[in-house]
């Protein structure tokens, strides 16, 4: 199976016609923001525009504002549908499995789509396809025996970590890997700690640092109790 597959993405073939759909066709709003989807996935958010958008469905651009009042729009859409591929978040079992089964859900996506991490994450106004995702990390919260204050401390704690980690993982991580070893050695020289731990900060296993970083915070959120 495909990455794509796995979140339900399909392929497109563009529709016939100059600039317009075949007869008796017509787009439907599902159909522009699966298209725009696809087009993110494969070529990034910069190439999402409603000239470009057109070209993949087969319809003029002007059509598409039949459904989208403009690309923003487009890209809540989008959004919405990336969050709404998220497994299912587990309705039972222990709090802090729930949590990380949500959080690891989450950097799969960011990894497998790292071009539909920074559109889903990144939207000005949560989707509302992220509601089932919130709730079953509130829901898990509670049964920690948070209360409703210290959950929504705990809920933005552990948001910003994993999409702080992830962005940093699709982003910087690999310019790390690339760099040299021995140059790395020669800067962190004077500095015996950074020395020490450099290669872990720079290029750590991020599987590891990941969950690590993960059973940190859940640790301290079952102190806090």
């Amino acid at each position: 199976m495909s990455s794509q597959q796995a979140i339900g993405i399909q392929r497109r073939t563009p529709r016939k016609g100059p600039g317009r759909p075949a007869a008796g066709e017509s787009l439907t709003p599902r159909e522009v923001a699966e298209a725009a989807l696809q087009l993110v996935v494969s070529e990034g958010e910069a190439a999402l525009t409603m000239r470009r958008l057109g070209e993949v469905l087969g319809v003029k651009a002007m059509a598409l504002y039949n459904h989208f009042r403009d690309k923003g729009a487009i890209l809540d859409a989008v959004a919405n549908l990336a969050l709404a591929r998220l497994p299912t978040p587990p309705a039972k079992g222990p709090w802090k499995s729930r949590i990380k089964a949500i959080c690891h859900g989450i950097r799969s996506m960011a990894l497998e789509h790292p071009n539909l991490f920074r559109v889903a994450m990144m939207r000005p106004t949560p989707p509302g396809s992220a509601l089932p995702q919130i709730e079953a990390a509130l829901s898990a919260l509670a049964d920690a025996g948070l209360a409703p204050a210290a959950q929504a401390v705990a809920y933005h704690t552990l948001r910003l970590y994993v999409r702080a980690f992830c962005l940093w993982e699709i982003e910087e991580l690999r310019l790390f890997r690339a760099g040299d070893p021995a140059e790395l050695a020669r800067i962190t020289a004077p500095f015996p700690h950074a020395a020490a731990v450099g290669g872990l900060i720079f290029t750590p296993d991020a599987d590891r640092q990941f969950a690590a970083g993960l059973d940190l915070i859940l640790r301290g959120l079952q102190t806090s109790r």
